[in-house]
């Protein structure tokens, strides 16, 4: 065996690299133990019969909302009980219409030729499918990004054992929502709560034993790893992280991450968003950034006016998500003025671009 620390062409510290994929669903989820229970127990009274509990998810992105509840659902499949409740996954940023979403569920229940379905004929058919399952689970993803809610409307008035699980970063979705829709969910509230600096380093740990063979970190590497992404507030970072920064190691044909490894893919990354944080900034966000760049101090009514002259196709109500989305990323301010409808009418200041994970 070589005395010299390198790696040959057939050799890699990497056991498992897909464990550092965004949508990897590891089977132990460090610290969310709660939350999952909590899931799990709003999808209990399916298995006997009986309508299941809604729930609203709700916290800042990057700290486990939509892989706990993947988790728990996935969980589902070992239990000959739930061989008959139908497990719908959809994502409402991708899936943002009435139309698209039934599309959707009807794709994932297996129903074919529905290309040239209406709306109403497609209702029809995914319900008339969803009444032969004992019980249905849906989850619902980014529900503050879907233009309309229909599509539940429909699915609360006719399937009556469902659990049904709202994922969004928006605090106060209830009152986007039609009274008519709440007041069938009837929902319960779960929210996820960011990382501490010491979960944060145990979920990195658990994932660097997914991806990484033994012994091929440093202690001191993996701490500082560790406090870089505790501070950008979002998990994603620290996974995105282990694997420039294993990627980087092996480029220097060493068989142990260094310090200096992290410190190099920290730089590499100061001035690049990582691929898992860049994934959640869409070009609509984008657009109504390089809107509000250009017009700061303009009110929301005039920005609308812009959006929709640069070929944004969005209504006001969702530009204006969109406005509280970039707010809470602190990209831009809003100052009330008291004018407009019922005096919601703000002035938009830019802040300036993204933090960098080096600002931490």
């Amino acid at each position: 065996m070589s005395s010299f620390d390198f790696l040959g062409s057939e050799q890699t510290i990497f056991s498992n690299p897909d464990a550092l994929d965004p949508d990897f669903i590891p089977k132990l989820l460090p610290h969310r133990e709660n939350e999952q229970q909590f899931v799990a127990t709003a999808i209990k009274p399916l298995f006997h019969g009986r309508t299941g509990i809604s729930l609203i998810v709700s916290g800042p992105s990057g700290i486990g909302k939509t892989v706990s509840v993947k988790r728990v659902v996935m969980d589902l499949e070992e239990h000959e009980e739930a061989d008959n409740i139908a497990k719908l996954n959809i994502n409402c940023w991708k899936a943002n219409t009435t139309y698209k979403v039934l599309s959707e569920i009807a794709t994932q229940l297996g129903l074919r030729f529905i290309q040239n379905l209406k709306t109403n004929e497609l209702i029809n058919k995914v319900i008339s499918r969803l009444e032969q399952y004992d019980g249905v689970v849906i989850v619902l993803d980014e529900i503050d990004k879907a233009d309309d809610t229909d599509f539940l409307y429909h699915i609360l008035e006719n399937i009556k054992k469902r659990t049904i699980i709202l994922l969004t970063n928006e605090p106060n979705i209830n009152a986007q929502l039609d009274y008519r829709i709440i007041s069938r969910l009837t929902p319960e509230t779960l929210e996820f709560k960011e990382y501490t600096a010491s979960e944060t380093f145990d979920i990195l740990k658990e994932r660097l034993k997914y991806a990484f063979y033994q012994d091929t970190w440093s202690s001191e590497a993996f701490a500082e790893l560790s406090k870089v992404a505790s501070g950008y507030k979002d998990i994603r970072v620290g996974i995105t992280l282990l694997k420039i920064t294993g990627e980087l190691a092996e480029q220097d044909s060493s068989k142990k991450v260094t310090l200096e490894h992290v410190k190099e893919a920290t730089k590499r990354v100061s001035t690049l968003k990582p691929a898992a944080v860049n994934k959640t900034f869409k070009d609509e966000e984008k657009l109504v950034l390089d809107i509000c760049e250009r017009s700061s101090g303009k009110t929301t009514g005039e920005l609308f006016k812009k959006y929709s002259k640069a070929g944004g196709e969005k209504s006001e109500k969702t530009f204006k998500r969109t406005l509280d989305s970039l707010k809470r990323k602190g990209l831009i301010k809003l100052k009330p003025t008291g004018e407009g409808f019922q005096g919601r009418s703000s002035i938009i200041e830019y802040l300036g671009p993204e933090k960098k994970i080096t600002d931490f």
